[in-house]
């Protein structure tokens, strides 16, 4: 009896176990929710993630470049020491590599946050280079732009607002102003940008005349990031005691956009024996980009053109092709490319020149296109007494074609040619001119070319 009892008990509790774990399984599973790693973010159109413990949108972007690059050499000129407009000196071209490798890196950082006054925005370009031979020896580390944005005001280093479309698609420029972003030469500046609806635009900028970064060490040919719009032939200049002033007016509609710029720059020199001027110079842009989906995707078409007196870097003669003044690869003469020019006694020369350029961007389909651009220069020289070339002129035509066989890669062939003629300086007669010692005719005419194939990764 006993016994029959404990049975029934232990299969009545078997029972209860058994039901109580059936219903068990047919509750909800409770599990603890995914940790949140990266949240994503749009702030001003950029996509990017949190910086976490922030309200801050970070995107990293940058490129890997891997180019090969060479070009024509004939022999070099320069105006020996103390022989200006009567003798100069040679340079062979074995001197110079005409064949040579570079390798670039890019890191970009784009750091944007919402403010009652609109996109509070900074942004940073760091460039690393590497390179051997015809376009850049050593290697280097720089800051190429580094900017903040907020409520119309830019300030840092980023691009000119003088320039309209910088020095044109390829790696190597045409003759345009070209301290553009991406361009390795933009100066440190401080502006204010209005905004009138309808895609109009104002700016009013001050900015650095002086050279825009260190010498990496080891780094040479471009300079590093660049040099500023001071340019000197036989003076010196003063410290700097005013920016360069910069304005413009601008609109961007559905069609294209255009641009007309101004530029005040002061040019505070000193020659050799102690003599100085202080006066300013100027420069006037206007360009136009045309929209033209008719011809093909993404097809555009733009122009320039810009004068200048005393202010020569704002003619886009300094920017053309390697920043040789009209000596492509160090062939020939260069054009005495200066602010001003003391011919000594007190007297100085005044130079005015101007440029026009024109790109063209056409799309084959969404992995080809071309970018065939042109541009022409002239210098011309007053007061000299003889000492320079009175006219000189430049011209360079060329392409950038581009194969995208794959989102963010690029496989491109880039190649410009150049030639400038100089006129004779009347100082530099058949009884009176040498090079190198001897009676020689003056070298009026050069060129050059340069090809650059290179394979860049975008990210």
């Amino acid at each position: 009896m006993m016994m029959s009892a404990r049975g029934t008990l232990l299969s009545s509790a078997a029972c209860i176990v058994g039901a109580a774990a059936s219903h068990a399984a047919d509750l909800p599973t409770r599990k603890s929710a995914p940790a949140e790693y990266v949240k994503i973010c749009n702030v001003g159109g950029m996509a990017g993630f949190v910086i976490p413990g922030s309200d801050t949108c970070l995107k990293i972007g940058g490129y890997v470049s891997a180019q090969v690059e060479a070009g024509n050499l004939k022999k070099g000129y320069s105006w020996s020491p103390g022989g200006q407009g009567t003798a100069l000196i040679s340079s062979p071209a074995s001197l110079r590599s005409s064949f040579g490798w570079t390798t670039r890196a890019e890191l970009d950082l784009d750091i944007r946050q919402q403010t009652s006054y609109g996109v509070l925005r900074g942004y940073t370009q760091i460039r690393f280079e590497n390179g051997n031979g015809f376009d850049t020896d050593g290697t280097g580390a720089y800051i190429d732009v580094a900017y903040l944005q907020w409520a119309g005001i830019t300030a840092g280093k980023t691009a000119s607002f003088f320039g309209f479309f910088g020095g044109g698609y390829g790696w190597a420029n045409i003759f345009s102003p070209a301290q553009a972003e991406g361009g390795s030469n933009e100066p440190d500046v401080l502006a204010y940008t209005a905004t009138f609806g309808g895609g109009f635009s104002a700016t009013a900028s001050i900015q650095s005349p002086g050279a825009n970064s260190f010498s990496a060490t080891g780094l040479t040919n471009n300079g590093s990031s660049g040099g500023g719009a001071n340019f000197n032939i036989n003076t010196t200049n003063y410290g700097m005691t005013f920016p360069d002033f910069v304005a413009n007016i601008r609109v961007d509609q559905s069609w294209g956009s255009a641009q007309l710029s101004g530029v005040a720059h002061q040019v505070h020199v000193y020659d050799a024996v102690g003599n100085s001027l202080d006066k300013w110079g100027w420069g006037i842009l206007g360009g136009a980009s045309f929209n033209l989906p008719t011809l093909g995707a993404g097809d555009k078409l733009s122009i320039d053109g810009v004068y200048t007196r005393n202010a020569i870097w704002y003619s886009g003669i300094p920017e053309g092709l390697w920043g040789e003044n009209g000596a492509a690869n160090g062939n020939g003469l260069a054009m005495s490319a200066g602010d001003t020019y003391s011919v000594g006694g007190g007297r100085w020369a005044t130079p005015s020149a101007w440029s026009a350029a024109a790109l063209y961007e056409h799309h084959f389909s969404a992995a080809f296109s071309i970018d065939p651009e042109i541009s022409y220069a002239q210098l011309n020289w007053s007061g000299s007494m003889g000492q320079l070339s009175s006219n000189s002129q430049s011209w360079i035509v060329g392409g950038v074609a581009h194969w995208d066989p794959a989102p963010l890669l690029d496989f491109a062939f880039e190649l410009l040619y150049e030639n400038t003629h100089q006129s004779t300086p009347s100082l530099y007669t058949p009884t009176v001119g040498t090079i190198d010692g001897k009676l020689s005719p003056f070298p009026n005419n050069t060129d050059g070319f340069a090809g650059r194939f290179y394979i860049t990764r975008n990210f």
